[in-house]
């Protein structure tokens, strides 16, 4: 994948990442005990599914290998300023939006639970003045790697189970 971040043009090695020995299960447990402390009360905002991520053990570990990652496959000189949990409960899908800023960067998006037919994440791409789809149909553990300009949303969630996910942005530190 090829991401563009102001001037510069910068090829992404792989946009999908299998993340090893992460405690999703911990994770899960102190994401749910948080699912109250949303980033927007309001069901018509895309950020509505959206909630706070507690600093714990758990979720700094995962953070430094979700870094490593970004700095090893995209650019060392990208930090992370953003970061959230995403519950998903059935029958629920989320809106279709961007992570565009006042500047581009690399947003990213780690599977905690993926459910059976739980929403896939699509990507929105203009080829040749055509609208063209990029269906993913995540796996946990999978850390996903996409400029934050592109827009996106994730199919309904059709399962009886609940789907979380971890997502961030990350941009060029100043020079």
């Amino acid at each position: 994948m090829r991401v563009i971040i102001g001037n510069e043009k910068i090829e992404v090695e792989d946009d999908i990442i299998q993340i090893e020995d992460v405690d999703n299960k911990t994770l899960t447990e102190e994401i749910l005990s948080n699912k109250n402390r949303r980033l927007d009360w309001n069901p018509l905002q895309s950020r509505y599914e959206d909630t706070e991520l507690l600093p714990t053990t758990a979720s700094k570990k995962l953070l430094f290998k979700i870094d490593t990652s970004v700095k090893l496959n995209v650019n060392p000189l990208l930090k992370g300023e953003e970061v959230w949990s995403h519950i998903l409960e059935p029958n629920q899908s989320t809106m279709y939006h961007d992570h565009k800023e006042e500047r581009d960067g690399v947003s990213f998006v780690y599977y905690v639970t993926y459910p059976e037919d739980s929403g896939n994440l699509v990507f929105e791409f203009d080829v040749l003045g055509k609208r063209v789809f990029r269906s993913i149909r995540p796996k946990v553990g999978e850390l996903i790697l996409f400029p934050t300009y592109i827009p996106h949303f994730t199919t309904r969630n059709v399962s009886d189970e609940i789907r979380i996910s971890i997502s961030g942005n990350y941009f060029p530190m100043n020079r």
